[in-house]
């Protein structure tokens, strides 16, 4: 809930509940927000899910306006099966797209949950996409970088415009597409806030921690085994 506004601030009043990203980390009982980058919270969206969007959400919606793939196209996500591989899978297919994500193949139930097509990755994965989409892929999301992007693109992609990568400016460049532009405004949050109150897009949190408990909840995160997202409430 807002406490205080700075001057010039508009569409955010004091009492508001809101979600947004903070300047400076959101460990704390209190947060500071840039007013672009704060929105308020849909009744019918929890809190706790709407703590997931300002990052994972955000950045797949602004790669999938960068890639602007029609509806059909098939697009390659590798690392599907992180939190930003998650919510653009949800988000490529309410865009009618046909996805087909990287991942473990302890993910592949969960991948196929999200309506993705699974690929294992490792040695060989570029061949397993070309069995999985003989009629190639229109775009790649990278979410890993390094060795798998470079990988995973090669002979893969013939317009490396539709290449955009959130994990590796540097390789990205070098193989011809770009990082993910980020475009950072209080429309992407009501966008993505809209599509998890209408029921397309499910933030998928699997463990809620308060805020005293947060060494737990970082210890949950590192430990590269949940299926969602992890969040820290303020009980107070």
């Amino acid at each position: 809930m807002v406490e205080l506004i700075g001057p010039g601030v508009t569409g955010i009043a004091v009492g508001d509940e809101v979600f947004g990203q903070t300047v400076a980390g959101a460990w704390a009982e209190w947060a500071l927000l840039p007013a672009e980058l704060t929105a308020r919270r849909p009744p019918s969206v929890s809190f706790e899910d709407a703590a997931t969007l300002p990052i994972a959400a955000a950045t797949a919606h602004d790669a999938l306006v960068q890639l602007a793939l029609p509806a059909g196209a098939t697009l390659l996500i590798i690392g599907v099966g992180g939190g930003v591989g998650v919510a653009a899978a949800q988000i490529a297919r309410i865009q009618g797209l046909t996805v087909i994500g990287t991942a473990s193949a302890g993910k592949k139930d969960f991948v196929e949950s999200l309506d993705v097509v699974p690929v294992e990755y490792g040695e060989g994965v570029a061949d397993r996409v070309r069995a999985a989409a003989p009629q190639g892929v229109d775009g790649i999301l990278d979410l890993v970088g390094g060795h798998a992007l470079e990988e995973e693109v090669a002979g893969l992609l013939s317009d490396r415009t539709k290449l955009v990568s959130a994990a590796d400016r540097e390789t990205v460049a070098r193989l011809g597409g770009a990082p993910v532009a980020r475009l950072r405004t209080r429309a992407v949050l009501d966008q993505v806030a809209a599509w998890v109150a209408d029921g397309l897009l499910n933030p998928r949190v699997v463990e809620v921690f308060p805020l005293p408990e947060a060494a737990q909840a970082l210890h949950r995160v590192e430990g590269g085994h949940a299926r969602g997202k992890v969040v820290l409430t303020n009980p107070a």
